[in-house]
């Protein structure tokens, strides 16, 4: 019903000329490595709540039918953290899993790097450290915007000594999401419970696809979307996979899909 759009930057930020030697200069002079991490944790607070001021002024909040439709999606926990080598869940307090990836925004530091990567020991105080950092967006955020807010957020939290500058990237996707009351949804709905001979679950994805705003935007025309793929399919890793079964399903759906939608009045399934 939903996907999430996107956004990135990199920062880097910069205390001196030169890496200099800790020896002579420590103590006495900034290190951006410690410059930087310390910038960094006023993204977020210990609970997982993003700090960035005017981050969630435009986030469309939750509706009660939402957040019924989201938990009832089945979900272990255990299985959950096992899958995937994890020992906690943690995030957003006042929210479930499944709405924290589905359905809220987030910010995560992708990579970091600064001073001294090769072998052994060199004492040095580093010159420059770097980040990269993403979010991940609902309605009705604007990536253009939120990359507005980071940037204030750095200039206004950098650490004495550190001269800081945010990079723009070209990752820019604005969040989709489908009216639950579409046409198309009930066609979609009526079709796969056809195939499985169980009602479908209304389910967002964490991930981003363009095109689908783009489809909006330009075409005035929804995109439906119903994936075949499972859970355990390592999606993006190495040995990723998909069931022919599942193939097979998928091409009988769709051609049931298009008999039903074929079935609409004309103009039926047009955007507002």
């Amino acid at each position: 019903m939903a996907v999430k759009g996107a956004c990135a930057i990199q920062v880097d930020l910069e205390t001196a000329a030169m890496d200099l030697h800790s020896g002579l200069f420590g103590g006495a002079v900034p290190n951006a490595v410690h410059a930087l991490v310390e910038l960094l944790s006023t993204l977020r607070d210990r609970d997982g709540r993003i700090l960035v001021k005017g981050f969630f002024d435009t986030v469309a909040p939750l509706s009660a039918d939402a957040r019924r439709a989201i938990n009832a999606v089945p979900f272990d926990a255990d299985a959950y953290k096992a899958e995937i080598g994890i020992d906690a869940l943690v995030g957003e307090p006042g929210y479930s899993t499944h709405e924290r990836a589905w359905a809220r925004p987030t910010l995560e530091i992708n990579g970091i790097w600064g001073g001294y990567q090769g072998d052994g020991v060199k004492t040095v105080i580093p010159a420059k450290a770097h980040a990269k950092i993403t979010c991940r967006l609902v309605a009705d955020q604007d990536p253009e915007e939120v990359v507005d807010r980071l940037e204030a957020h750095f200039k206004s939290h950098s650490p004495a000594g550190a001269r800081v500058a945010v990079v723009r990237t070209g990752l820019k996707a604005r969040p989709y999401q489908i009216p639950p009351g579409h046409p198309g949804v009930k066609v979609l709905a009526e079709v796969l419970e056809e195939s499985y001979a169980r009602a479908p679950y209304l389910a967002r994805v964490g991930g981003s696809l363009p095109i689908t705003d783009m489809f909006l935007q330009e075409l005035k025309a929804y995109t439906f979307m119903v994936g075949f793929g499972q859970s355990d399919e390592r999606a993006h890793s190495p040995n990723e996979f998909f069931r022919l079964a599942d193939y097979e399903r998928g091409q009988a759906v769709y051609i049931r899909l298009l008999e039903k939608l074929g079935q609409l009045q004309a103009g039926s399934l047009a955007a507002p």
